[in-house]
């Protein structure tokens, strides 16, 4: 079906349970029929939303779909108290249940109701999924954590860069509706002006928790639940804001990108929803699709970071927006839709791949060693990766100072986090220093396909009562030049064993340490060769750890620590990769 007529409605009313007015744009085909409808639910400004790039709205309203853009509780013109500050979101459940349901009592829709959305409008999409509204048949959550995860903290540890970004973009709406209410806001506009122009006087700003750019009001808040709350490091905490899958009742298309926040998160609620979904068809309908992308998606030119990956890659090329609706044709029509349950991005050799399962049935897993004469020190080092396991081999170390930390280069996530360029970077710069200890292949003899989870174990200690440690897996150009093929997963050593009971170490005790490095899908071609970089610190995308055992954010003085990493017999520190041998 196609139309050439579309009728707008702006702030149109949509009344709660409770009697609160909540208002969203509606974009539907200007005619008189019923039409299956899509909403999206978001606390950011509803242009900002419809502009988005995994769905192309108005190509949806003229395939015959009612478009819904509504503003959640307390933001812009909706009305109620804004929750942003409640991380169980209590309120949402309801608040999209009766969305989804207004949505299908118009006389524009033909009761056939979907959701989709991106990172926070993912998020809202499981809560709402959760209450199981009638007509809801079908959600599409791009670019979510699961459970309890959020980009802003990880393991415990903040993604710092995220949450300041994601602060001073939330602090422009908070300050102007808290002038509409008439507060002074005076002090507070210049101060939050200057931490958007200058974001390194809030990273760089010791202690954390005195950053003068937050200290107000109705910011404050903000800042605490962001940043300082471990409260909701709880076993209670994560199961309020946990997806109960046994709840959800349908199909799910899931995307993200190999370099967002968190892809194993996506990848987990796909596979989650495979084993435990609330109903056979929610069992039998879940999809999933990886690109090479940052938390925004493909760029028109289909670059992300400091690499193209070709035509493919791009909004045009990797047909994300029509695979959207392919599947709403399928789930919201009852179209006969051919669509693979797994389809992925190979970088590196910049082709999609589909499979049936994830990860792929093919899938070989090989174990690499950490090798080296111990001195692992640079690029220039003797670190080595191999399959050989290790005998008797020194060790290697290096001062992590808090005060001298490893500078992030390649974010997960956005374009520009706080003026640091997002994944993937060239590495030269960060392999120089002395606190980072590089582990290489020899150069490949032929092609190799890493397509899976990777998990580093490492064998260490430290000098301190707690510290971090960091790692990335990077390519190794003939020519020298480094580019991450992952960003940099991080572990916090108080919480080796659990995160609901933190545990601070013995100094010089050795321990073992597991640092997701999420997901990932790449082609290392023949020349080349795998390298896997061992920190501890990558700032200010993760906050620092000041070695001192003490909360985040309390710290203004940090302690340095003598890290040593050990691959010798009885401590070898590996990592297994997904390898996917070459067909024929």
């Amino acid at each position: 079906m196609m139309t050439y007529s579309i009728r707008i409605d702006k702030s149109a009313p949509i009344e709660m349970r409770d009697g609160t007015l909540l208002r969203g744009d509606i974009y539907r085909p200007g005619d008189s029929e019923k039409h299956p409808a899509i909403l999206t639910r978001t606390p950011y400004h509803r242009q900002m939303s419809f502009d988005m790039s995994f769905l192309p709205y108005y190509e949806a309203v003229m395939n015959g779909y009612a478009i819904v853009i509504e503003s959640q509780r307390g933001t812009y013109d909706s009305g109620g108290k804004s929750g942003l500050g409640d991380n169980a979101l209590t309120v949402e459940g309801s608040d999209g249940y009766d969305t989804v349901e207004w949505i299908a009592a118009q006389p524009w829709c033909d009761g056939n109701v979907g959701t989709c959305g991106g990172s926070y409008m993912g998020l809202l999409q499981w809560i709402t999924a959760r209450e199981n509204p009638p007509h809801l048949k079908a959600m599409a959550p791009w670019i979510s954590g699961s459970g309890g995860e959020e980009p802003s903290r990880h393991n415990g540890i903040v993604n710092l860069g995220v949450a300041l970004n994601w602060l001073l973009g939330m602090t422009v709406e908070a300050i102007d509706r808290m002038e509409k209410l008439g507060k002074d806001v005076s002090a507070i506009r210049p101060l939050l002006i200057k931490a958007r122009e200058s974001p390194e006087l809030v990273y760089n700003y010791l202690p954390l928790k005195d950053v003068p750019h937050f200290n107000f009001e109705g910011i404050r808040e903000m800042w605490t639940s962001r940043m300082l709350d471990s409260s909701r490091d709880t076993p209670e905490n994560f199961e309020k804001t946990r997806t109960p899958y046994e709840k959800v009742r349908v199909p799910c298309l899931h995307v993200s990108g190999w370099y967002d926040f968190y892809p194993s998160g996506t990848l987990s609620h796909f596979t989650n929803m495979r084993e435990k979904g609330g109903s056979k068809l929610a069992r039998q309908s879940q999809h999933v699709l990886m690109g090479p992308w940052l938390h925004l998606g493909p760029t028109q030119g289909g670059d992300t970071g400091a690499l193209g990956f070709g035509f493919a890659a791009s909004k045009l090329g990797s047909g994300l927006g029509a695979h959207n609706l392919a599947f709403f044709d399928k789930y919201l029509r009852g179209m006969k839709v051919d669509l693979p349950v797994v389809r992925y991005f190979v970088m590196g050799k910049n082709v999609w791949q589909t499979a049936e399962m994830w990860p792929p049935p093919e899938t070989k897993w090989q174990r690499f060693f950490l090798h080296s004469g111990g001195r692992a020190n640079t690029a220039a080092g003797n670190g080595a990766l191999t399959r050989d396991e290790p005998g008797a081999e020194l060790g290697d170390n290096y001062i992590y100072n808090p005060h001298f930390p490893v500078l992030t280069c390649g974010s997960r996530g956005h374009l520009q986090l706080v003026r640091f360029p997002g994944s993937p970077q060239e590495q030269s710069q960060a392999e120089r220093r002395e606190d980072v200890l590089c582990y290489t292949t020899p150069e490949l003899k032929e092609d190799v396909e890493v397509t899976g989870p990777l998990l580093l174990h490492l064998f260490a200690a430290t000098s301190a009562r707690d510290t971090d440690f960091t790692a990335k897996m990077v390519d190794v150009y003939p020519d020298g030049r480094a580019y991450n093929v992952v960003c940099d997963g991080i572990t916090r050593a108080r919480y080796r064993k659990s995160l609901f009971e933190p545990e601070l170490v013995t100094p010089g005790e050795i321990n073992e340490y597991i640092v997701n490095l999420e997901a990932v899908s790449q082609l290392f071609r023949k020349g080349h060769r795998i390298r896997i970089d061992v920190a501890s610190s990558s700032f200010p995308e993760y906050d620092r750890n000041m070695n001192t055992g003490h909360a985040v954010g309390e710290d203004a003085v940090g302690v340095p620590a003598l890290q040593s990493i050990y691959h010798q017999g009885g401590y070898a520190s590996y990592i297994d990769l997904p390898v996917i041998e070459a067909k024929g």
